[in-house]
């Protein structure tokens, strides 16, 4: 079998993460003495200069070989791609020494394969196969193509199709395939046929809950706005005096929203309140009443469909009820004494098939529309079809304020990470709907406060209006580019409702403290605060471009600071849990030098300064209104900002002023249990304030 270049990414929508190359040939078979060579065809950039060297490895069994993803390596004009024998030259090498379109240096045995691409700017073309614009009907650049001849390879440009620029198939990118386009597959068959969402895990269910039970409902999460149509969500009775292994409830999946949740909706006394297993299937083909453990045993016996992506099960722990999953969750989760009515995931991403990845929601309805809870420690919020999410306490159980400063804000760190990103703008819930919600004048509910300049204005829902979105970490300084799931660019802890005028004053100024000498933006007077101008400070922001100093008018001095802040640790580099998307990581500085504007997305981007804003943070105390504001891109977000929360935590994480001595996880994490008896070392199920004083007097340590 020939080898051949089978398929690549030069250029897709938001920044190049996602550049590929790849080679088919023999399967399982190991193909290290052939090399791809990306070699430059733009004239002026070092013409046939050899730009990256990428050696062949070892096909899988489907005989595919490729790069794996390449960020911004294989450049979006003119170039070529070689796939050659026997390479003996290395990357910056000059094929082309006299730059008249013919290589004249060949530090290979044989030429493989060859393709290009021709940006239409009169540039060589090196490889004797070169897909030019429109040459399929499509003005642009070619940024990727797949080999997909139509029947015998022809050995023209009509063997390719170029593959969808807005990134289907890839991780996470939106992806808008047409008719005449391939989907991305690196590492697997090329098609023009969209490749099915990844499997959906169950997020949360309400089985039961206080009154009659109009509110049931079962939420799985998946890819964005995807069609789940072929996922089956079966409710299998676990009852040991009805029918186990009965199928009671079978609801088809739909379409996920644009944060990647789907919720059946609100059903009515359909579900069952005793012991039953939850399933998340693939195509089912039976139907309700169908028993699927005919012989009562435990064990599913007729699988009717093609996988299980996920399933969990609520056990009462009667005599003869029967579960059918691996997660059960019984009486005793998060030290309740009751079977869950209902469960969601926390983390929402998390699957270690263990009731520990679980919480039960609030019985009375907390959450849910029409109905008053109150959400306790070892409970969540009925949330259908939104993040995840649980009372303060148990958000903060794996944060140790005692700690030594790095693992405190390590644990700072994850506690806050990974939180449900939402599109700056778009027809469902995004930036525009959340801030104005966040950013809500408390004296009219239909109007909103800016930040900088205290202004009151209608809603108008987003677009062009007398109001604009700020970001207070200024987008320049790290991630520029609002691409698909740059969580940063839309993280409402730190972009706030502005007033055009004024944000275009501030543009990307560090935040710093201004004299008399500087420019004044009066505020207005608003619920009690601002307006007044003429005399520094009073009550308006200062600014001197020429400087670089943008000072906070009093009142919200402290609000941005702790908006900052929280930058500086949510984002530490590395990337987004359940999407694999790379995050920056922001860092706080005095050094004016280091903070720079960055063209692209970057690794690092730094902001400032660091002192003034823990000054400001002291000077203006956290209010009710900014602790409303952080309820309110939780309920969105799924994370809080922790400085809004605790406050004084800013001492050790960015002062080193940290004090106290480590509390044990094991006593940690059972505060609440606490008893006023004696100590026992011994007893697992009580701890007491004395067991407490015994183990920091090191007279007793954790139980095993």
């Amino acid at each position: 079998m020939a080898q051949r270049i089978n398929e690549f990414n030069a250029n897709h929508t938001g920044q190049d993460t996602f550049e590929y190359i790849e080679i088919f040939g023999t399967p399982e078979t190991d193909f290290s003495n052939l090399t791809v060579l990306q070699i430059e065809g733009d004239v002026g950039d070092d013409t046939g200069t050899i730009l990256s060297v990428h050696p062949v490895g070892t096909t899988d069994a489907s005989g595919y070989w490729w790069t794996g993803f390449l960020s911004e390596v294989v450049q979006n004009g003119s170039m070529a791609l070689y796939l050659v024998e026997g390479f003996s030259g290395q990357a910056g090498n000059d094929l082309d020494t006299n730059d008249d379109g013919t290589l004249d240096v060949a530090p290979w045995t044989s030429i493989v394969d060859q393709v290009g691409v021709d940006d239409g700017s009169g540039d060589p073309r090196y490889a004797s196969l070169t897909l030019e614009q429109n040459y399929d009907g499509i003005s642009f650049t070619v940024g990727g193509a797949s080999f997909l001849p139509a029947d015998k390879p022809l050995g023209t440009d009509a063997d390719w199709i170029r593959n969808d620029f807005h990134g289907a198939g890839l991780p996470n990118l939106p992806g808008t395939l047409d008719s005449n386009e391939a989907v991305n597959t690196p590492g697997a068959p090329n098609s023009q046929s969209p490749p099915p969402p990844s499997a959906p895990i169950i997020t949360e269910f309400l089985l039961d809950h206080t009154g009659q039970d109009t509110a049931e409902f079962i939420e799985i999460f998946g890819e964005r706005e995807a069609d789940y149509s072929e996922t089956w969500l079966l409710i299998l009775d676990g009852d040991g005096s009805a029918n186990p292994g009965e199928v009671l409830v079978a609801m088809q999946a739909g379409t996920t929203n644009n944060v990647g949740f789907y919720a059946t909706g609100a059903v009515s006394d359909a579900f069952p309140d005793g012991t039953a297993t939850i399933y998340a299937v693939a195509n089912f083909n039976g139907s309700v009443g169908m028993d699927l453990d005919s012989d009562d045993n435990g064990t599913i016996d007729q699988m009717r469909w093609d996988v299980v992506y996920d399933s969990v099960a609520v056990s009462h722990e009667r005599h003869g009820d029967l579960v059918y999953s691996d997660t059960v969750l019984t009486l005793t989760l998060r030290r309740g004494a009751n079977a869950p009515g209902g469960a969601s995931r926390w983390p929402y991403y998390r699957d270690t098939d263990s009731a520990a990845d679980w919480f039960r929601n609030d019985f009375d309805g907390e959450g849910l529309d029409g109905f008053s809870g109150s959400v306790e420690v070892g409970e969540a919020y009925n949330t259908p079809a939104r993040v995840n999410r649980v009372g303060r306490t148990d958000y903060y159980n794996s944060v140790n304020p005692d700690a030594a400063q790095a693992a405190f804000r390590t644990a700072l760190h994850d506690a806050i990470d990974d939180h449900v990103y939402h599109p700056y703008s778009d027809d469902q819930t995004d930036t525009w709907d959340i801030l104005e919600l966040a950013d809500e004048n408390p004296g009219n509910g239909d109007s909103v406060i800016t930040i900088y300049k205290n202004a009151s204005y209608t809603k108008f829902g987003g677009g062009n209006g007398p109001y604009n979105r700020e970001h207070t970490w200024p987008k320049s300084y790290g991630f520029p580019d609002n691409t698909f799931h740059n969580s940063a660019y839309t993280d409402c802890h730190h972009l706030r409702i502005s007033d055009g005028p004024t944000n275009s004053t501030r543009s990307n100024t560090p935040y710093g403290n201004c004299d008399a000498g500087c420019n004044e933006l009066p505020t207005d007077a608003n619920n009690g605060v601002g307006g007044g101008t003429g005399q520094y400070p009073g009550n308006s922001n200062w600014y001197d471009n020429g400087q670089d100093i943008f000072e906070v008018w009093f009142h919200r001095r402290g609000d941005i600071a702790r908006s900052i802040l929280y930058m500086d640790v949510r984002y530490e580099g590395g990337s987004h849990a359940p999407t694999e998307m790379s995050e920056p990581d922001l860092i706080l500085t005095d050094n004016l030098g280091l903070i720079q504007t960055t063209g692209s997305n970057v690794d690092t981007g730094y902001m400032g300064r660091l002192s003034v804003l823990l000054e400001w943070h002291e000077a203006d105390p956290v209010d009710d209104e900014e602790r409303r504001r952080n309820e309110i891109v939780y309920q969105f977000q799924g994370n809080r900002n922790p400085f809004v929360d605790f406050p004084e935590w800013v001492d050790c994480i960015f002062n080193g002023e940290c004090g106290g001595v480590e509390i044990p996880a094991c006593i940690r994490e059972l505060f609440p249990s606490w008893q006023a008896g004696s100590a026992s070392c011994g007893d697992t199920s009580v701890y007491s304030v004395l067991t407490y004083t015994a183990l920091l007097n090191g007279d007793c340590s954790c139980a095993p």
